[in-house]
């Protein structure tokens, strides 16, 4: 495992987080959130520390304007929705304590499209909750990659 991990390979799913998060704590949206507790275990599964407090964290991630939409796509002959588009959007910043920025405000975006079948909603309906669900899990990967890149390349604040 130690020469595949020398050449870059992770498993998938597996995010590197940088060592400035390694005393976190997250603000701007509820604790139980899909988004806070994905954004903590992944925090958590890298060896960082969530806290629950602001004053013993090195470093604040600040959430801000959490949605998701659904808008139509398509209708049938009846005039039925069909397909969906569902965007998931939030913004965030990372600053240390003491209020100084790290990462400036910035956007996470994701869209997907389902189909929707009219006749079988209970199904098409857990099957937006899962579409929903990986958005989540999707934009913290891609949050964490974003700091991690912006970080080493010395592109922060």
């Amino acid at each position: 495992m130690l020469s595949m991990t020398a050449c870059g390979f992770r498993l998938r799913g597996s995010v590197e987080v940088p060592d400035v998060l390694q005393k976190t704590h997250i603000t701007g949206i509820g604790e139980f959130s899909e988004l806070h507790q994905e954004l903590k275990r992944v925090l958590q599964s890298s060896g960082s520390e969530v806290l629950r407090q602001a004053q013993n964290a090195k470093s604040i991630i600040t959430i801000s304007g959490e949605n998701f939409r659904r808008r139509v796509l398509s209708v049938d002959a009846l005039g039925r929705a069909s397909e969906y588009e569902l965007i998931y959007r939030y913004y965030f910043k990372i600053s240390e304590a003491d209020g100084s920025v790290i990462i400036k405000n910035q956007e996470i975006s994701l869209i997907r499209d389902f189909q929707f079948d009219p006749n079988n909603v209970l199904a098409t309906d857990a099957q937006e909750a899962q579409i929903r669900t990986n958005m989540v899990k999707f934009s913290v990967r891609q949050m964490m990659r974003r700091v991690d890149s912006q970080i080493k390349s010395g592109q922060t604040k």
